[in-house]
């Protein structure tokens, strides 16, 4: 294969260059370019020629889906890989509407990451065998792109999603109880949700959280 340009997208260091190290392996003469938002992914392809994203859906300030929408309408020619550990059936369907390339699990081996990306740069799809082929020519669930989160708001979603209290959440972020409870309150009334379970529902379906 001749060499590639790819572009590791995802707000986690770590996992970012745990997957660095995995493609480094596999190609050898690829060049590896990272950014920890949408907005430096964006930044990366107007300084660089990207064949293919890995991109991460979970992601404060601009979520994946954002980016998603945005990089296939500037970069056309550049294919995304979207990487997320929501198995949820809306947010699949509605990737695959918006147009991306190809969906993977972030627990997904090294084989069949290779897989994907030789697959997509060969100008065809990959999803994984657990997805269900009928699933993915489904109408897909309107999702609601028009609410946004700060990001004080998805950091304490990311907590409330842990499972943290108030009361942890504020004294991790150094913030009041009050004010986390605050926040809280005011993404439940945003999103229509009722309580914090149906609002992290709500954050994976519509790619808040991935």
């Amino acid at each position: 294969m001749k060499p590639i340009s790819l572009l590791l997208v995802d707000d986690q260091q770590l996992f970012r260059e745990g997957l660095a190290l995995i493609l480094k392996q596999h190609y050898p003469m690829s060049k590896l370019h990272h950014a920890g938002s949408g907005p430096e992914a964006l930044k990366m392809l107007k300084l660089h020629k990207i064949d293919i994203i890995l991109l991460d859906i979970g992601m404060p300030e601009m979520n994946g889906v954002e980016a998603a929408q945005q990089i296939l309408k500037d970069f056309p020619e550049t294919k995304i890989l979207v990487l997320t550990q929501y198995h949820g059936e809306a947010m699949i369907m509605h990737l695959v509407q918006i147009g991306v390339h190809g969906f993977l699990f972030k627990n997904s081996g090294s084989s069949e990451i290779c897989l994907a990306i030789e697959k997509i740069l060969a100008g065809e799809q990959f999803f994984p065998a657990t997805i269900s082929p009928a699933l993915i020519k489904k109408t897909p669930v309107k999702l609601n792109p028009t609410i946004t989160f700060n990001k004080r708001e998805a950091e304490i979603l990311l907590f409330l999603k842990m499972g943290r209290s108030s009361k942890e959440i504020a004294e991790r972020m150094n913030l009041k109880e009050n004010t986390v409870n605050s926040y809280r309150e005011d993404m439940l009334q945003k999103t229509k949700t009722r309580n914090v379970a149906e609002l992290i529902s709500y954050a994976y379906q519509n790619g808040v959280l991935g």
